[in-house]
């Protein structure tokens, strides 16, 4: 008798341990979600992922449109747990987004295109995922990636008419404050990358735009023929110009640190490196295999990176896609560029990542697209909580 009652003690405490009132583990704080769709043909392609204020979820992503030579506009709005609470398709004229999601004041925004006049349209969306009136940004026509601050935003364009690529600073009021262009080089080879991956008809390029630490400008992009990172202060000539090798090679990621110094990634005709402390000049024309960084072989060819500042500790986490068809996360300390720890995410169908975010509990939320019986491709999110992250960076 007296082993039974233990047996039930035992199987009690058991079930009060399990019980979220008496324990400090949250169900937000780490899960796994694929979104699935009846419409087993509908492709969707995710872009971009950014936590509100409710600790919910926006989802930037593309569908497919067998009617148009461009994607069609996907948002969807989650939970704290990533269920779906929203799911909005777009319309025509609205084609193209393109990453990232952008907070300025009580709304959150994304630019895509009208399929009709090619121009930037600027979607604001409230918190509870209401997509609201477009705003054109007239000037700016086939937007590849946008940032922002607090005020404002940094938009890399291409304009088509004169083979420029564009960086532009806008107002969420659509004014335009400061705008250039620099030739990409005229013939029809050098465009057609740009054309291919507009179209989603070849390599996904890695377009980046943002500003340094001292606030100098940057953009990754197609400059005089070659994909390379070049710094403008909006003159007539860029500052200084990292060059790549043609569209074979260039650097696929960027984040300052200040002082010329830069957490970067880069790809050189099949081969792809990691530099968390990269000394470029912002100053003078220099070539991106002349960079430091080790080669990680593990690393599919031209997959998206992403570069995360953790906030703590001088950390970088690096995330990417491994030739394995998984998610793959480095932690570096960025003043003396050894890694930490690096992880692992996906298994039984392919993974890819698309995008990483920090959250309001002081973990990550990484945004990747997956394959339903390899042929069915949909958006996966994975949110791994504070401890995950710590023990990666140990």
């Amino acid at each position: 008798m007296k082993k039974l009652i233990y047996i039930y003690t035992l199987v009690l405490t058991f079930f009060a341990s399990c019980d979220i009132s008496k324990n400090d583990v949250l169900p937000t704080n780490s899960f796994t979600k694929i979104y699935d769709d009846n419409r087993f043909e509908q492709e969707y392609y995710p872009l971009d992922i950014i936590q509100t204020m409710d600790e919910g979820f926006l989802i930037l992503a593309e569908v497919k449109n067998d009617q148009s030579l461009f994607t069609s506009v996907y948002v969807i709005k989650t939970d704290a747990l990533g269920a779906i609470l929203s799911k909005t398709e777009m319309s025509s004229p609205f084609v193209m987004p393109v990453n990232g999601w952008q907070k300025i004041g009580a709304n959150y925004y994304f630019v895509c295109m009208d399929e009709t006049t090619l121009t930037a349209q600027l979607i604001p969306v409230s918190e509870a995922g209401v997509i609201e009136t477009a705003i054109p940004l007239n000037g700016i026509t086939y937007p590849l990636v946008v940032t922002g601050d607090e005020s404002n935003l940094t938009i890399l364009s291409y304009d088509n008419a004169n083979s420029e690529t564009v960086i532009s600073v806008a107002s969420t009021s659509s004014q335009i404050n400061q705008q250039k262009g620099y030739t990409i080089g005229a013939g029809v080879d050098v465009e057609k990358p740009i054309i291919d991956h507009l179209t989603r008809n070849g390599d996904l390029l890695p377009f980046q735009v943002g500003k340094t630490k001292e606030g100098l400008y940057y953009f990754n992009g197609f400059y005089n023929y070659t994909f390379s990172l070049v710094f403008t202060n909006f003159g007539d000539s860029p500052t200084g110009v990292c060059q790549g090798q043609l569209s074979q090679g260039g650097i696929s990621a960027v984040s300052s640190l200040g002082n010329d110094i830069f957490g970067i990634a880069r790809f050189n005709f099949g081969d792809n490196y990691i530099a968390p402390t990269a000394s470029i000049s912002t100053n003078s024309i220099t070539s991106s295999t002349d960079l430091e960084g080790n080669t990680f072989p593990e690393i599919e060819n031209k997959s998206v990176v992403s570069i995360i500042d953790t906030g703590t500790s001088e950390e970088w986490l690096y995330g990417t896609s491994t030739q394995n068809n998984q998610v793959v996360l480095y932690g570096f300390n960025q003043s003396t560029g050894t890694i930490l720890g690096t992880s692992y995410l996906g298994s039984g169908n392919p993974y890819t990542l698309a995008a990483i975010t920090t959250t309001l509990d002081g973990g990550i939320a990484v945004l990747a697209q997956t394959s339903l019986e390899g042929r069915f491709p949909r958006i996966a999110l994975f949110k791994r909580d504070k401890a995950f992250l710590d023990e990666l960076m140990k």
